[in-house]
């Protein structure tokens, strides 16, 4: 039986997103971190590199995520992964064939397969066919920022990141642009450029890479 969430899809879109761009300006100072949370197209990704990763999948009508925790029993016990997408529609669960799962794969028995050990979905509301605990010791925990409210997320990143005066601000800057103007691309300036604390090249890099996967450019 499904339960309801607390959050709704964006809410949960503004949160990744703000999470993105925190992401992008402080890769720049530290790229070894590149790998923690990634874009690519409308699949928002996150680890935490102790056996945790997931994925959420975003279009113009729905939203699905799915987890995968290698320190969970589920792992062991290879659960059927159509349980986790019970009750779920066919758009959903198309959704998470042709995105989401596909950042999730495995080697199972010789066959390539998604390894998932929980999920969520909604149109507007998410819905979960665990437990709120259940899913965030199974890797929903993942999102527990970028599902909570604006304010205590920008303070999250800023102390995470130990972000300063000017790196916050242009963070929310580009949150504002990107929240209200969704679907365009915005363009830093050089000057906003050099606010972003980039140490080296490998940085600069990293940097633009992250920016870009979320349509925000700079030279």
């Amino acid at each position: 039986m499904s339960i309801m969430l607390e959050w709704n899809r964006r809410q949960l879109w503004n949160g990744c997103i703000l999470a993105g761009i925190a992401h992008a300006i402080m890769v720049g100072e530290n790229p070894m971190m590149a790998n923690e949370q990634s874009w690519d197209g409308l699949n928002y990704s996150v680890q935490d590199s102790s056996g945790q990763r997931g994925t959420v999948s975003f279009n113009d009508e729905y939203c699905v995520a799915a987890f995968r925790n290698d320190n969970s029993r589920r792992i062991r016990d290879l659960l059927d992964i159509k349980q986790y997408f019970e009750g779920a529609d066919e758009s959903v669960i198309q959704l998470a064939n042709e995105e989401a799962l596909q950042y999730l794969l495995d080697e199972v028995d010789g066959e390539i397969k998604p390894v998932i050990t929980t999920a969520f979905w909604g149109r507007e509301n998410l819905v979960t066919n665990d437990t709120l605990d259940v899913m965030m010791e199974n890797g929903g925990k993942l999102l527990e920022v970028q599902m909570g409210e604006i304010p205590v997320a920008v303070e999250y990143w800023k102390n995470t990141y130990q972000m300063n005066d000017n790196q916050v601000k242009m963070m929310l800057l580009l949150y504002e642009k990107k929240s209200a103007m969704p679907n365009q691309t915005i363009t830093l300036s050089k000057e906003e450029v050099a606010i972003l604390g980039i140490k080296n090249e490998d940085g600069r890099i990293e940097s633009k890479e992250s920016f870009a996967e979320i349509d925000i450019f700079w030279e």
